[in-house]
């Protein structure tokens, strides 16, 4: 019990921690500050970038190769094949890189929506962006952005599949997920020249790359003294 409180902590920031907590978020400066205090966290994150996609789908072409892009731009990236997870709790791991990460990437493919899996990830990430600010790029690999907005074709077979087997409100936040990141601003792969994938990355990593060189950030800015400006 102990330990379990004390790791509990850990995860939260010592505004979350306050008694009056609750009564703080009542008023829009001490919101202004908590995600504030979320940000810096944020920003002192192991990892910048969350990259999600469907395995079977992806993972050994264009995940791999966007995956490598990022990295050799120096940017910090997820990846749950890392020997740092060995012996470590997965899913904790990967719900905490979600919360922590700038930046969300979700490779939405034809199976996509069959894993229950990487519709919880995607769950995450909407409530991130919504609570946090945290910014969310999906691509959609070889799919239409319209099928997944709307839930039809095959994305709609595969949710009335889970619909059967899970509770009704883990259902509704997997659907409103789904609708939420089809209806965002991302990157359709059959519309960028044609469908060739490489330039496709060079977009991704380019404007991942301005989003982490210019973090929105709410720490004031230092002022200078009169003295030193003058020198």
């Amino acid at each position: 019990m102990v330990v379990a409180k004390v790791s509990s902590e850990l995860k939260t920031t010592w505004i979350e921690r306050l008694p009056m907590f609750p009564i703080l978020m009542s008023n829009d400066y001490a919101k202004s500050v908590h995600r504030c205090l979320l940000e810096k966290k944020r920003r002192e994150s192991k990892w910048q970038v969350f990259l999600a996609f469907r395995g079977p789908d992806t993972r050994f072409g264009f995940a791999a190769y966007l995956y490598i892009s990022l990295v050799t731009a120096g940017i910090r990236v997820f990846n749950d094949n890392d020997p740092y997870l060995i012996g470590k709790d997965v899913a904790h791991e990967i719900r905490n890189a979600i919360d922590h990460c700038e930046i969300s990437i979700p490779i939405i493919s034809e199976n996509y929506a069959s894993s229950p899996w990487c519709l919880n990830e995607l769950t995450q990430m909407v409530e991130s962006k919504r609570i946090k600010g945290q910014e969310i790029l999906p691509i959609f690999y070889k799919v239409s952005t319209s099928h997944v907005r709307n839930l039809s074709h095959f994305f709609g077979e595969c949710m009335l599949r889970h619909k059967k087997l899970v509770d009704t409100n883990t259902y509704e936040r997997w659907e409103q997920a789904l609708r939420e990141v089809g209806s965002s601003k991302g990157w359709a792969t059959e519309k960028i020249a044609n469908g060739h994938e490489g330039l496709l990355v060079k977009r991704v990593v380019k404007e991942v790359s301005r989003l982490l060189n210019n973090p929105r950030t709410c720490d004031p800015p230092i002022p200078i003294p009169k003295h030193i400006s003058r020198m």
